[in-house]
């Protein structure tokens, strides 16, 4: 009997007008060995693809955003141990807060040892990310800041930012913000600019207003995102802010659920006209008290670290924003039945397939009464939906 062989398929050159991907093609399994994942930053960021970086407001997205920058220009280490795999100038669109860019990556850079000039292009403006010719219009303004990189310092781009989505919008109308579709073309402008560059493009977002909800806005944004990080707080009614940390939310070629600690920290850059001193913010990564940390992880056993890793790329992927209570608040959730499959897919079981079933389906159901108990998630049925979802911020 001879060995069935699979071929490669030359897929057609058909292309969907928004993201210039192939939308009428067939790709067939092949013998060869795949091909390993092309990393910008390896294990956190793809080497292309849209990505999102969402926070709590004051959890410092800009300066985490300055300081994956200044890895990726100089292929330093980020956050003491992320591995920079391709090193690269970066395109930096801030139609919020652009004024102090250049003062702020100044101070993360000098913190970090780097004294001369980056590989950095930013402007204040920024094509709206709703209009048709947005992806050629913002191409064309990155080429232009391509050109003048080569020309300076001989790189290409590697990482575009767009900060924030929301700005970068330009919604139209009210409720804009909260539409499916629109969060969908969003994240396909963003695709597409990587597509037409052949760098990642990051864009910066808020959470909403309840932080376990996710990212502002329609949960599509997540759902079409190759990555989603978090950043994460404490945050106290006064205004004060602890307990900071990086989380991988979501991780299309890799394991969610990472989370680095990091402390703010205030940096003298010099004095102003009255010979007060001018001070900006950079991120001290990994030093946050070893209490926080082994009180928030001692509340999640193994399987339950498990169920916490699947159900954070579940609610990233497949995430509703739904009120399971009368009056009661928006949280972001998900089918008990998705979580449960892909927790038996990553769950190691020994035996035949009945004992392994069994051994599955037992650890998934201790690890829901052991997070139900500890107050980490909660169940519902909704409308003849059984749904789960994280009940407090600091176990995103």
């Amino acid at each position: 009997m001879s060995k069935i062989r699979f071929v490669d398929f030359e897929p057609d050159k058909e292309e969907d007008g928004v993201t210039g991907q192939p939308d009428r093609a067939w790709y067939y399994h092949s013998e060869a060995a795949p091909e390993p994942v092309a990393w910008l930053i390896k294990n956190l960021l793809p080497q292309t693809g849209a990505a999102l970086l969402s926070g709590q407001w004051g959890t410092f997205k800009t300066t985490v955003a300055l300081d994956i920058s200044v890895s990726v220009m100089t292929e330093l280490i980020f956050a003491n141990r992320f591995r920079v795999k391709r090193r690269g100038g970066v395109v930096y669109f801030a139609p919020e807060g652009a004024g102090g860019l250049q003062s702020r990556i100044n101070a993360i850079a000098h913190e970090r040892g780097v004294t001369e000039p980056l590989p950095f292009a930013w402007r204040a403006n920024c094509p709206a990310l709703v209009a048709p010719d947005a992806v050629g219009k913002l191409a064309q303004m990155v080429e232009d800041a391509a050109a003048g990189l080569r020309q300076r310092f001989d790189v290409p781009v590697a990482l575009i930012l767009v900060d924030t989505l929301i700005a970068a919008a330009n919604y139209t109308k009210i409720g804009d913000e909260n539409d499916a579709a629109m969060a969908q073309k969003i994240m396909s402008v963003l695709s597409g600019l990587s597509m037409r560059t052949g760098a990642l493009v990051l864009g910066l977002d808020h959470f909403g207003k309840i932080a376990e909800t996710g990212t502002r806005g329609s949960s599509a944004k997540e759902g079409h995102a190759d990555t989603v990080i978090a950043l994460l707080a404490d945050r106290e009614l006064g205004g004060t802010v602890t307990n900071t940390r990086l989380a991988l939310r979501k991780q299309r070629d890799g394991a969610a659920g990472v989370e680095v600690p990091f402390i703010p920290e205030t940096v003298q850059i010099g004095t102003d006209d009255d010979g007060d001193p001018m001070t900006r913010i950079t991120i001290n990564w990994g030093t946050q008290a070893e209490t926080v940390t082994r009180d928030t992880n001692a509340k999640w056993s193994k399987s339950v670290r498990l169920l916490r890793q699947v159900l954070l790329t579940m609610l990233a992927d497949a995430g509703l924003d739904v009120c399971p209570f009368v009056d009661g608040p928006v949280v972001r959730a998900v089918q008990l039945d998705l979580v449960r499959n892909e927790y038996y897919r990553q769950y190691a079981a020994d035996g035949d397939e009945q004992q392994k079933t069994a051994a599955r389906r037992k650890a998934f159901y201790r690890a829901i009464e052991n997070a139900k108990d500890k107050g980490l998630v909660a169940t519902r049925e909704v409308e003849g939906v059984q749904l789960i979802w994280l009940t407090k911020a600091e176990t995103q």
